[in-house]
């Protein structure tokens, strides 16, 4: 947990609060999905994070794939907003609550090979056939159907 979420958990106990976030679908040339396998519960994910203080949304993510995967970002496409508060609240193990409000990116732009730098949040990162997605959690998999709405209407999908 980062510094400043928890200076606000100091202040707010395990009370629910809303808290800029961002996730991303990275694409490889095979049509492979980058995913990470999460230390705390052993559940594979995409890329994602929540947003520090003094960051930019995309420094964000950019931020987030590389400590996760050691992969660099070169290019960004948002996507997606996600605000539904039945997708995007997150209740942890530890009893904290978290409402997201995600921008949801997509790149297939990237370079640099597979290392995950941030071994205390991810156990493994690699990349999956899309068949294997159907795994992720459900407000990861709405990624998805951002990205599909995108492609189809060249415009970012909000729910």
């Amino acid at each position: 947990m980062n510094d400043y979420i928890q200076n606000i958990r100091t202040k707010l106990g395990q009370d629910k609060f809303i808290h800029p976030a961002a996730r991303i679908i990275v694409e490889n040339d095979r049509n492979e999905i980058l995913v990470v396998e999460r230390l705390d519960n052993g559940k594979i994910g995409i890329p994602a994070g929540s947003l520090e203080e003094n960051e930019t949304i995309e420094e964000c993510i950019i931020r987030e794939v590389y400590e996760e995967t050691g992969l660099e970002i070169i290019e960004l496409e948002v996507i997606g907003i996600s605000t539904n508060p039945q997708l995007e609240t997150v209740s942890y193990n530890n009893g904290d609550k978290i409402q997201y409000f995600t921008i949801e990116f997509y790149s297939n732009k990237w370079e640099g090979h597979i290392e995950v730098q941030d071994k205390n949040e991810i156990k493994d990162s690699k990349f999956v056939e899309v068949q294997k997605i159907s795994q992720l959690p459900k407000n990861e998999l709405s990624a998805f159907e951002s990205l599909a709405y995108y492609q189809k209407n060249k415009k970012i999908m909000l729910k």
